[in-house]
C-alpha cells in the first residue's frame, strides 16, 4: 500500500498530465489552418488586401494577405460535394463572387452567416470552384486580376484555373 505522501504527490501530477493531453488535443482541433494557393500558370499566389476588398494574384512572399482559412461549410445534395467559405487570414473576410456573367469579379466581403452561394468554394482537384458549379477561380492574362469564369473558357490557358494549395 502506498503512503499518503506518495499518493498526495502522484494524484496532482496525474491530473496535470491528463489536462495537458486533453488541452493539447483540443487546441489543434480548434486552430484554423492557414492555406496558401499558388497558381500553376503564373507561379503567383492568391492574395487579399489587408485594407480594401481587393483580391489579386501576387508574389508568394509569405505576406499575411496570401494566407487563407476554410470556414463554414455546406454540403450539396445529392452530389455530396462540400463547399466552404474561403476566408482571408488577414481580415477574416470571405472570397466572394457574383456569378452574373461569363467573367465575374472576385473580392473580399463580410462573411454571410446564411452561407451566401457567392462565398462558397470547393478546393478539390487543384481548382477553386464556386457553389454554382459553373465557374472556377482563374488568373487574368492581363495583369494580376483574378476572376471566376467557366473552366476551359476559349482562349485562356488551362493552367490559369489550377491552384495548388499548401497548408501551414
Amino acid at each position: 500500500m502506498k503512503s499518503r505522501k506518495t499518493l498526495h504527490l502522484t494524484l496532482p501530477m496525474l491530473f496535470a498530465a491528463v489536462m495537458l493531453t486533453v488541452t493539447g488535443s483540443m487546441s489543434s482541433a480548434f486552430a484554423a489552418t492557414d492555406w496558401v494557393y499558388k497558381n500553376a500558370y503564373e507561379g503567383n499566389c492568391l492574395t487579399g488586401s489587408t485594407t480594401t476588398s481587393n483580391v489579386w494574384s501576387g508574389p508568394c512572399d509569405q505576406s499575411i494577405g496570401t494566407y487563407w482559412n476554410w470556414g463554414s461549410s455546406y454540403t450539396a445534395y445529392p452530389s455530396g460535394i462540400t463547399y466552404r467559405q474561403l476566408k482571408s487570414a488577414a481580415t477574416g473576410k470571405c472570397l466572394t463572387t457574383d456569378d452574373k456573367t461569363s467573367t465575374n469579379a472576385v473580392w473580399l466581403s463580410a462573411c454571410d452567416s446564411g452561407l451566401n452561394a457567392g462565398q462558397l468554394w470547393n478546393g478539390d482537384y487543384s481548382e477553386l470552384s464556386t457553389y454554382s458549379g459553373e465557374n472556377d477561380l482563374r488568373t487574368s492574362a492581363n495583369g494580376d486580376a483574378v476572376y471566376s469564369t467557366p473552366w476551359g473558357q476559349s482562349g485562356i490557358e488551362v493552367g490559369r484555373w489550377t491552384w495548388n494549395g499548401t497548408h501551414y
